[in-house]
């Protein structure tokens, strides 16, 4: 399985993963709720990736920091689903 509009594998190598998201615009689906966007969909500007890894579910995740551009840009740090990155621009 890709990584939204990339050929990245979702079993990349961590290296490869963080650089396709380092300095790029991303669109994510929550999975549940969002308190800032009633429709789930919220996009993030990543600024640097801490860490990826699996998690105890098995499904890949990454830790990044990223300008929130949903919540007036705030940088925060926000662990993603690879699998709900749905678009990197």
């Amino acid at each position: 399985m890709t990584i939204a509009n990339t050929s990245l594998q979702l079993f990349s190598a961590p290296t490869k993963v963080a650089s396709a998201l380092t300095g790029r615009t991303v669109r994510y689906l929550n999975q549940g709720s969002s308190s800032v966007k009633s429709d789930g969909v919220r996009t993030f500007k990543i600024e640097c990736v801490d860490d990826v890894f699996t998690a105890k579910n098995g499904k890949r995740c990454a830790t990044v920091l990223a300008k929130d551009v949903d919540d007036a840009g705030a940088s925060k740090y926000r662990t993603l689903h690879l699998a709900g990155i749905s678009a990197i621009v």
